[in-house]
């Protein structure tokens, strides 16, 4: 049986949280834990799926082969959050993207058949569920509007704000959980032009930056970006 501190990590989550303490139980009996080292891959693209998962310690970085061979970041992912999850109700049952951490990190593997056959008998679950996804859909459909739509900038001002609003506790500080480089390619920008953007909002007053902290001065006029 998992830890503690890894049980009450998953069982939080909202992929769980809705079932009964029997299946939890049942699920808690059939996962596993594993440790990858820096730049160690857990699965690739097009490798067949049986498994999702969620990150306990490290980052991890999901990632796609383009048509011409270059390595798209498709997400970064940090403890608490799981991935490849929707494999689950795809016909062809196999990851999309490769998925590898970029510093030391942990992460829980649960067996997607486990998972599955307690969904088809918790019907209460399902519905929870749909709900929990469909607002999460919404919210990525807005990021993609944002990715698409709106200039470099707001991708980069969006994420400040974003990372300030989900940790009240750090005030007006938001430190950069991922190399600037990795930042650049989630948010569909180039390093550079991220780089640029910083020294734009130095200059400006808005931020001040050290390293991966970034103290936002000004939290209005960053808002007006928007």
């Amino acid at each position: 049986m998992p830890d503690i501190q890894t049980l009450s990590l998953w069982k939080n989550h909202y992929l769980f949280s809705a079932l009964e303490e029997t299946e939890q139980q049942k699920i808690a009996r059939t996962l596993r834990t594993m440790q990858l080292d820096a730049g160690e891959y857990l699965f690739y693209q097009g490798q067949e799926a049986n498994q999702f998962y969620m990150v306990q310690e490290g980052q991890v970085k999901l990632t796609r082969l383009t048509p011409d061979g270059n390595e798209k970041v498709i997400e970064i992912l940090m403890p608490g959050q799981t991935f490849a999850e929707a494999v689950m109700f795809m016909s062809r049952e196999e990851y999309p993207v490769s998925a590898s951490a970029i510093v030391p990190a942990r992460v829980i593997a649960f067996q997607n058949q486990v998972f599955m056959d307690i969904l088809r008998h918790n019907n209460e679950a399902c519905i929870g569920l749909l709900g929990d996804v469909c607002t999460r859909l919404h919210s990525r459909l807005q990021e993609i509007e944002s990715l698409t739509m709106k200039n470099a900038t707001y991708r980069v001002v969006r994420y400040f704000l974003n990372e300030w609003e989900q940790h009240p506790n750090r005030q007006q500080r938001v430190e950069l959980q991922t190399q600037k480089q990795l930042l650049a390619s989630r948010l569909s920008i180039k390093p550079e032009t991220l780089s640029r953007i910083l020294s734009t909002l130095k200059e400006q007053g808005i931020i001040e930056s050290q390293g991966k902290d970034i103290t936002i001065i000004d939290v209005e006029r960053l808002k007006a970006y928007e």
